[in-house]
């Protein structure tokens, strides 16, 4: 394995080095500005897709295209930081939907399962056994827990972690120390609701999945995990527009959503963020009617940057005439 033996380069240099390999600037002050700002490495995620592709074979350890550092003609700094500011607005707009979708799920979490038992999110008998039983993995500091062990291990170091809150003061001071699971919800972060809500009886994972248009509660589980993967891409900054998910959104039965989602059901390809985009619009307009997320959200796909050779459907997996699609028009009530 070769020793790391690239040079630290000064901001000047580092743009020098780019426009040496075909990216042109109009602007060097700016440019360095936003290399301070942004950071090399990163900016270079979104300079990767316009390097020129290597001949088919030269690289007999890949086993995908290779690049090599040469920049296609007619690339500039501008179109990458238009590509990086994009990115950033599609995060933030992003995490404004998972907001919504967490609060909704707390809310209807604590309310189905505290119907059942206050303190169901403690108790094993009030959640699903087999899911309860199912190994965490082989490996890991957890790996001779079941799914609840692991899930009680998460839980308590989530409530040690708001000892000092106010209302959980007051809870300790007042009653025997046990949190009921309204009380619960509000210091779970979306890690903690969608691992709950993956060991929850049948009954109330359904009656909730319901409750916000999708028919089946591993469906709606299946894509909690997928939301909390998009959130952590988001909330660490992680380049988004043109991923290729870890997760991939499974196909569903088209009679499990309603009209606004069938054409997202069986639709290729979905290695692209658009199925996820597609569902997460889906689930804010089903724990929140008065919402108007999607049509935000095509508002900003309709202004992707103009940079040659890169599209909302060719890079970020948008299906042909999505814009009238009813999922991205319909207005809240």
């Amino acid at each position: 394995m070769a020793e790391y033996a690239k040079p630290h380069l000064t901001h000047q240099q580092q743009l020098a080095q780019l426009v040496d390999r075909g990216l042109s600037c109009h602007d060097e002050a700016a440019a360095i500005e936003l290399l301070k700002t942004v950071g090399y490495y990163r900016l270079s995620a979104y300079i990767y897709p316009f390097r020129e592709l290597l001949p088919s074979g030269s690289d007999r350890h890949s086993s995908g295209p290779r690049r090599s550092d040469s920049i296609r003609d007619g690339i500039s700094f501008e179109h990458i930081e238009a590509l990086w500011r994009f990115d950033r607005k599609l995060r933030l707009v992003c995490l404004d939907a998972i907001e919504t979708v967490e609060t909704g799920l707390r809310s209807r979490l604590a309310y189905v399962l505290g119907l059942r038992d206050h303190l169901g999110h403690v108790h094993r008998e009030s959640l699903d056994a087999d899911a309860c039983s199912r190994p965490v993995g082989p490996g890991g500091r957890h790996r001779d827990q079941d799914a609840f062990e692991h899930w009680l291990t998460k839980y308590e170091a989530l409530e040690y972690e708001a000892r000092n809150e106010d209302y959980v003061v007051h809870h300790k001071r007042k009653y025997d120390g046990h949190m009921p699971i309204w009380i619960a919800v509000e210091f779970f972060d979306f890690g903690a609701l969608s691992r709950l809500f993956a060991l929850l009886n049948k009954h109330d994972q359904n009656a909730i999945a319901k409750d916000v248009g999708v028919r089946g509660g591993p469906l709606l589980a299946a894509w909690l995990r997928d939301v909390n993967y998009v959130r952590n891409l988001c909330a660490h900054h992680s380049r988004f527009w043109n991923r290729q998910p870890t997760y991939k959104p499974g196909k569903f039965n088209p009679a499990q959503v309603g009209s606004a989602l069938v054409h997202a059901a069986q639709m290729e390809p979905r290695h692209k963020i658009y199925v996820h985009l597609a569902v997460l619009g889906y689930l804010v307009r089903g724990l929140d009617p008065r919402q108007n997320w999607p049509l935000t959200l095509r508002t900003l796909i309709k202004k992707f940057p103009s940079v040659p050779d890169i599209s909302p459907e060719r890079d970020m997996g948008f299906p042909r005439g999505w814009s009238d699609l009813p999922l991205w028009t319909m207005k809240s009530p």
